[in-house]
């Protein structure tokens, strides 16, 4: 850990007391952990930093400290998760998923919409259930919404960006890619009605009833991105454009793309020739394409 080295080393201890201190998990009472990470007792330990108020003993007021920490992480990680929070239920996500996820991995941003930012990734690597793979997707589609909302959006392929202007066939060997706040799912179910139809009740609420219904009668493809009202928002999308979108989103050119669409099997290859330049147009109009030197918008 990397600190100031003007700061006196007294209080540098304080600091990093108090921390170790307010860091530690809270128990299922909402309570201090009794034992300090020294191995001390926190109520003697507290009396040699912290004076007795009229109220409170030292270690009761370090509490209230360490409460706050906490109830705000985890309340913080609840909206962040929501689907994720409803497949739990309030306490079992925060016993489950949200101490031990803080645990390895800390708020280490000024800001709390970012306080989840691992969280995928510490399901791969922690979570072993046998609901892993629901979890996991669930994981990363609340996690994309959050991301959709605040990365940059990267000035959109147009007329005036192409390398001539007046001669569409200059961008065909142009590397293109896709917004940041694009991102594409390929799923073995509706994972996304099945979220908009959980997110209609409260947590609470599916302790007591049946989760809804969700389809799994086919492969799903899907593209989560913010529109130009600033509104994250998800569509339906047929399995080649999703392969079609993901060698965009990989740094491709038209050209390049249509050479892997000939090499496809002959439905495919159909689908593709009879939609492609629908589905262009539609991925201009809605700035979901860029090239590979965009620049964020102003």
């Amino acid at each position: 850990m990397i600190f100031d080295a003007k700061v006196p080393l007294k209080l540098r201890g304080i600091q990093e007391w108090f921390a170790g201190i307010i860091t530690q998990p809270i128990d299922e009472d909402s309570q201090i952990n009794p034992i300090a990470p020294s191995g001390e007792p926190i109520q003697r330990e507290a009396d040699l930093y912290i004076v007795p108020s009229p109220a409170l003993l030292p270690y009761q007021r370090i509490q209230i400290y360490n409460q706050q920490y906490w109830w705000r992480l985890l309340t913080t990680l609840q909206e962040t998760y929501p689907l994720v929070n409803r497949l739990f239920g309030h306490e079992d996500f925060n016993l489950t998923i949200a101490i031990p996820y803080l645990q390895k991995y800390p708020p280490n941003h000024w800001s709390l919409n970012f306080v989840g930012k691992y969280l995928p990734k510490w399901v791969e690597e922690e979570y072993s259930a046998s609901d892993r793979l629901l979890i996991l997707n669930a994981a990363k589609i609340d996690c994309a919404y959050i991301d959709s909302f605040f990365v940059p959006h990267l000035t959109p392929l147009a007329q005036n960006s192409l390398p001539h202007q007046d001669d569409l066939s200059s961008l065909l060997d142009q590397k293109l890619n896709l917004q940041p706040h694009l991102h594409l799912f390929q799923l073995d179910y509706d994972l996304f009605k099945f979220r908009a139809e959980f997110l209609k009740q409260e947590p609470d609420y599916w302790l007591e009833h049946d989760f809804p219904q969700i389809q799994n009668d086919k492969t799903y493809y899907f593209a989560l991105s913010r529109n130009l009202k600033n509104n994250v928002v998800w569509k339906e999308i047929t399995s080649c454009e999703y392969h079609l979108l993901d060698r965009f989103q990989k740094g491709a050119s038209i050209e390049e793309a249509c050479e892997w669409i000939e090499k496809q099997d002959p439905l495919l290859y159909e689908t593709a020739a009879a939609n492609l330049h629908l589905w262009f147009q539609e991925w201009v109009i809605r700035q979901w394409l860029v090239l590979d030197n965009g620049q964020t918008s102003p």
